[in-house]
Protein backbone atom coordinates (compact mmCIF):
# COMPACT_ATOMS: atom_id res chain seq x y z
CA UNK A 1 0.00 0.00 0.00
CA UNK A 2 2.85 2.35 0.88
CA UNK A 3 4.55 1.54 -2.40
CA UNK A 4 1.35 2.31 -4.27
CA UNK A 5 0.90 5.64 -2.47
CA UNK A 6 4.48 6.63 -3.22
CA UNK A 7 3.98 5.80 -6.91
CA UNK A 8 0.80 7.86 -6.91
CA UNK A 9 2.59 10.81 -5.39
CA UNK A 10 5.30 10.68 -8.07
CA UNK A 11 2.60 10.51 -10.74
CA UNK A 12 0.75 13.51 -9.29
CA UNK A 13 4.00 15.54 -9.03
CA UNK A 14 4.86 14.81 -12.66
CA UNK A 15 1.33 15.77 -13.74
CA UNK A 16 1.46 19.12 -11.85
CA UNK A 17 4.91 19.85 -13.27
CA UNK A 18 3.65 19.14 -16.77
CA UNK A 19 0.61 21.39 -16.27
CA UNK A 20 2.76 24.28 -14.97
CA UNK A 21 5.20 23.90 -17.86
CA UNK A 22 2.40 23.83 -20.40
CA UNK A 23 0.68 26.84 -18.81
CA UNK A 24 3.76 29.04 -19.21
CA UNK A 25 4.01 28.50 -22.96
CA UNK A 26 0.88 30.44 -24.06
CA UNK A 27 2.01 33.46 -21.99
CA UNK A 28 5.37 33.53 -23.74
CA UNK A 29 3.77 33.19 -27.17
CA UNK A 30 1.30 35.95 -26.37
CA UNK A 31 4.14 38.26 -25.29
CA UNK A 32 6.06 37.68 -28.50
CA UNK A 33 2.96 38.29 -30.60
CA UNK A 34 2.28 41.53 -28.69
CA UNK A 35 5.79 42.81 -29.38
CA UNK A 36 5.42 41.94 -33.03
CA UNK A 37 2.21 43.96 -33.22
CA UNK A 38 3.87 47.02 -31.72
CA UNK A 39 6.80 46.65 -34.10
CA UNK A 40 4.51 46.44 -37.13
CA UNK A 41 2.53 49.44 -35.93
CA UNK A 42 5.68 51.57 -35.51
CA UNK A 43 6.92 50.53 -38.97
CA UNK A 44 3.55 51.39 -40.52
CA UNK A 45 3.50 54.82 -38.86
CA UNK A 46 7.04 55.48 -40.05
CA UNK A 47 6.17 54.55 -43.65
CA UNK A 48 3.19 56.89 -43.58
CA UNK A 49 5.31 59.71 -42.17
CA UNK A 50 3.29 59.91 -38.97
CA UNK A 51 4.62 60.67 -35.50
CA UNK A 52 4.27 58.03 -32.82
CA UNK A 53 2.15 59.61 -30.09
CA UNK A 54 3.15 59.58 -26.44
CA UNK A 55 0.31 59.32 -23.94
CA UNK A 56 2.23 61.49 -21.47
CA UNK A 57 4.15 64.37 -23.06
CA UNK A 58 5.79 65.35 -19.79
CA UNK A 59 7.33 61.89 -19.60
CA UNK A 60 8.42 62.19 -23.23
CA UNK A 61 10.09 65.52 -22.38
CA UNK A 62 11.92 63.93 -19.44
CA UNK A 63 13.21 61.26 -21.81
CA UNK A 64 14.52 63.95 -24.16
CA UNK A 65 16.30 65.96 -21.45
CA UNK A 66 17.96 62.85 -20.02
CA UNK A 67 19.08 61.75 -23.50
CA UNK A 68 17.04 58.56 -23.32
CA UNK A 69 14.90 59.64 -26.27
CA UNK A 70 17.24 60.53 -29.13
CA UNK A 71 17.36 60.93 -32.89
CA UNK A 72 13.82 62.29 -33.19
CA UNK A 73 13.09 64.47 -36.22
CA UNK A 74 10.05 66.23 -34.79
CA UNK A 75 8.20 66.65 -31.54
CA UNK A 76 5.33 64.11 -31.30
CA UNK A 77 2.28 65.62 -32.95
CA UNK A 78 0.10 65.23 -29.87
CA UNK A 79 2.66 67.14 -27.74
CA UNK A 80 2.32 70.50 -29.52
CA UNK A 81 0.07 71.97 -26.84
CA UNK A 82 2.32 70.63 -24.09
CA UNK A 83 5.45 72.21 -25.62
CA UNK A 84 3.69 75.53 -26.20
CA UNK A 85 2.47 75.56 -22.62
CA UNK A 86 5.91 74.58 -21.31
CA UNK A 87 7.74 77.28 -23.29
CA UNK A 88 5.21 80.12 -23.27
CA UNK A 89 2.07 79.88 -21.16
CA UNK A 90 3.15 78.24 -17.90
CA UNK A 91 6.61 79.85 -17.74
CA UNK A 92 7.98 76.46 -16.66
CA UNK A 93 10.76 76.74 -19.26
CA UNK A 94 11.96 79.97 -17.67
CA UNK A 95 11.77 78.46 -14.20
CA UNK A 96 13.75 75.36 -15.23
CA UNK A 97 16.37 77.51 -16.97
CA UNK A 98 16.65 79.73 -13.91
CA UNK A 99 17.32 76.69 -11.72
CA UNK A 100 20.10 75.49 -14.04
CA UNK A 101 21.72 78.93 -14.24
CA UNK A 102 21.47 79.49 -10.49
CA UNK A 103 23.26 76.20 -9.84
CA UNK A 104 25.91 77.18 -12.38
CA UNK A 105 26.46 80.48 -10.59
CA UNK A 106 26.73 78.87 -7.14
CA UNK A 107 29.26 76.41 -8.56
CA UNK A 108 31.32 79.19 -10.18
CA UNK A 109 31.19 81.36 -7.06
CA UNK A 110 32.67 78.54 -4.99
CA UNK A 111 35.64 77.92 -7.29
CA UNK A 112 39.22 78.71 -6.36
CA UNK A 113 40.19 80.37 -9.65
CA UNK A 114 43.71 80.01 -10.98
CA UNK A 115 45.87 83.13 -10.99
CA UNK A 116 48.37 82.03 -13.64
CA UNK A 117 45.93 81.58 -16.51
CA UNK A 118 42.66 82.85 -17.97
CA UNK A 119 39.60 81.26 -16.37
CA UNK A 120 36.87 80.86 -18.98
CA UNK A 121 33.30 79.61 -19.29
CA UNK A 122 31.97 78.12 -22.54
CA UNK A 123 28.62 79.35 -23.86
CA UNK A 124 26.61 78.01 -26.78
CA UNK A 125 24.47 80.53 -28.71
CA UNK A 126 21.25 79.05 -30.10
CA UNK A 127 18.76 78.32 -27.31
CA UNK A 128 21.43 79.10 -24.75
CA UNK A 129 22.14 82.83 -25.12
CA UNK A 130 19.61 83.45 -27.90
CA UNK A 131 16.21 81.87 -28.44
CA UNK A 132 14.92 80.12 -31.54
CA UNK A 133 11.38 79.80 -30.16
CA UNK A 134 10.00 82.43 -32.61
CA UNK A 135 11.15 80.24 -35.51
CA UNK A 136 9.81 76.94 -34.17
CA UNK A 137 6.52 78.56 -33.15
CA UNK A 138 5.81 78.96 -36.88
CA UNK A 139 6.10 75.20 -37.33
CA UNK A 140 3.91 73.82 -34.60
CA UNK A 141 6.53 74.14 -31.88
CA UNK A 142 8.73 71.50 -33.46
CA UNK A 143 5.95 69.13 -34.51
CA UNK A 144 6.32 69.93 -38.23
CA UNK A 145 9.20 69.11 -40.54
CA UNK A 146 10.85 72.12 -42.19
CA UNK A 147 12.77 72.41 -45.45
CA UNK A 148 16.54 71.76 -45.28
CA UNK A 149 18.33 75.02 -44.52
CA UNK A 150 15.14 76.84 -43.51
CA UNK A 151 16.50 77.66 -40.07
CA UNK A 152 19.71 79.16 -41.47
CA UNK A 153 17.66 81.21 -43.94
CA UNK A 154 15.65 82.52 -41.02
CA UNK A 155 18.85 83.57 -39.25
CA UNK A 156 20.21 85.27 -42.36
CA UNK A 157 17.00 87.26 -42.69
CA UNK A 158 18.00 89.17 -39.58
CA UNK A 159 14.73 88.46 -37.82
CA UNK A 160 15.06 89.02 -34.10
CA UNK A 161 16.37 86.14 -32.03
CA UNK A 162 15.63 87.31 -28.49
CA UNK A 163 18.03 86.74 -25.64
CA UNK A 164 17.26 84.23 -22.90
CA UNK A 165 17.14 86.24 -19.65
CA UNK A 166 18.25 83.46 -17.29
CA UNK A 167 21.42 82.63 -19.23
CA UNK A 168 22.16 86.32 -19.82
CA UNK A 169 21.99 86.85 -16.07
CA UNK A 170 24.52 84.04 -15.58
CA UNK A 171 26.72 85.60 -18.27
CA UNK A 172 26.80 88.93 -16.40
CA UNK A 173 27.42 87.25 -13.03
CA UNK A 174 30.37 85.28 -14.38
CA UNK A 175 31.95 88.45 -15.72
CA UNK A 176 31.67 89.96 -12.23
CA UNK A 177 33.43 86.88 -10.81
CA UNK A 178 36.34 87.40 -13.21
CA UNK A 179 35.45 84.45 -15.43
CA UNK A 180 35.63 85.34 -19.11
CA UNK A 181 33.08 83.97 -21.60
CA UNK A 182 34.13 82.05 -24.69
CA UNK A 183 31.24 81.60 -27.10
CA UNK A 184 31.37 78.58 -29.39
CA UNK A 185 28.65 78.61 -32.02
CA UNK A 186 27.56 75.94 -34.46
CA UNK A 187 26.62 78.76 -36.83
CA UNK A 188 28.77 79.10 -39.93
CA UNK A 189 31.16 82.05 -40.09
CA UNK A 190 29.15 83.65 -42.91
CA UNK A 191 26.46 84.31 -40.29
CA UNK A 192 28.85 86.25 -38.08
CA UNK A 193 27.49 89.70 -38.91
CA UNK A 194 23.86 88.93 -38.14
CA UNK A 195 24.94 86.96 -35.06
CA UNK A 196 26.92 89.91 -33.72
CA UNK A 197 23.83 92.09 -34.18
CA UNK A 198 21.68 89.52 -32.34
CA UNK A 199 24.14 89.26 -29.45
CA UNK A 200 24.52 93.02 -29.16
CA UNK A 201 20.74 93.48 -29.06
CA UNK A 202 20.60 90.92 -26.23
CA UNK A 203 23.31 92.72 -24.26
CA UNK A 204 26.15 90.28 -24.95
CA UNK A 205 29.09 92.51 -25.84
CA UNK A 206 32.06 91.08 -23.93
CA UNK A 207 33.87 87.80 -24.53
CA UNK A 208 37.37 86.40 -24.75
CA UNK A 209 36.64 84.64 -28.05
CA UNK A 210 33.61 84.22 -30.30
CA UNK A 211 34.17 81.14 -32.46
CA UNK A 212 32.14 80.23 -35.54
CA UNK A 213 32.12 77.00 -37.50
CA UNK A 214 34.05 77.23 -40.81
CA UNK A 215 31.72 77.81 -43.76
CA UNK A 216 30.33 74.58 -45.24
CA UNK A 217 31.97 72.45 -42.53
CA UNK A 218 30.20 69.13 -42.19
CA UNK A 219 31.71 68.20 -38.84
CA UNK A 220 29.03 67.02 -36.40
CA UNK A 221 28.48 69.56 -33.66
CA UNK A 222 29.78 67.27 -30.93
CA UNK A 223 33.07 66.69 -32.80
CA UNK A 224 33.51 70.33 -33.80
CA UNK A 225 32.98 71.71 -30.30
CA UNK A 226 35.18 69.06 -28.70
CA UNK A 227 38.03 69.98 -31.07
CA UNK A 228 37.63 73.67 -30.21
CA UNK A 229 37.70 73.00 -26.46
CA UNK A 230 40.80 70.83 -26.77
CA UNK A 231 42.50 73.61 -28.75
CA UNK A 232 41.63 76.15 -26.04
CA UNK A 233 43.07 73.92 -23.31
CA UNK A 234 46.29 73.49 -25.31
CA UNK A 235 46.55 77.28 -25.51
CA UNK A 236 46.48 77.45 -21.72
CA UNK A 237 42.89 78.44 -20.97
CA UNK A 238 41.31 77.03 -17.82
CA UNK A 239 37.79 75.97 -18.78
CA UNK A 240 35.83 75.97 -15.53
CA UNK A 241 32.33 75.48 -16.92
CA UNK A 242 30.24 74.88 -20.01
CA UNK A 243 26.54 75.55 -20.62
CA UNK A 244 24.36 74.56 -23.57
CA UNK A 245 20.92 73.28 -24.51
CA UNK A 246 22.11 70.05 -26.22
CA UNK A 247 24.23 67.23 -24.87
CA UNK A 248 26.26 67.65 -28.08
CA UNK A 249 27.41 71.01 -26.64
CA UNK A 250 28.69 69.38 -23.48
CA UNK A 251 30.07 65.87 -23.97
CA UNK A 252 33.36 64.48 -25.32
CA UNK A 253 36.30 65.40 -23.10
CA UNK A 254 34.90 68.67 -21.80
CA UNK A 255 36.85 70.20 -18.90
CA UNK A 256 35.05 71.76 -15.94
CA UNK A 257 31.48 71.13 -14.96
CA UNK A 258 28.68 71.08 -17.56
CA UNK A 259 25.15 72.50 -17.24
CA UNK A 260 22.34 71.33 -19.52
CA UNK A 261 19.56 73.81 -20.30
CA UNK A 262 16.10 72.46 -21.23
CA UNK A 263 15.09 72.21 -24.89
CA UNK A 264 12.16 70.04 -26.06
CA UNK A 265 12.10 71.53 -29.59
CA UNK A 266 14.77 69.52 -31.40
CA UNK A 267 17.64 67.07 -30.97
CA UNK A 268 21.28 67.42 -32.06
CA UNK A 269 23.12 64.05 -32.18
CA UNK A 270 25.79 63.56 -29.59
Amino acid sequence: MKILSLSLLFLLAATVSHVRSSASVPGLIELLESNTIFGDEAELLEKEGLSINYHNCRSWHLGVETSNIIDFDTVPANCKDYVEDYLITSKQYQSDSKTVCKEAYFYAKGLALKNDTVNVWIFDIDDTLLSSIPYYAKYGYGTQNTAPGAYWSWLRSGESTPGLPETLHLYRNLLELGIEPIIISDRWKRLSEVTLDNLKAAGVTKWKHLIFKPNHSKLPEVVYKSKVRKSLVKKGYNIVGNIGDQWADLVEDTPGRVFKLPNPLYYVPS
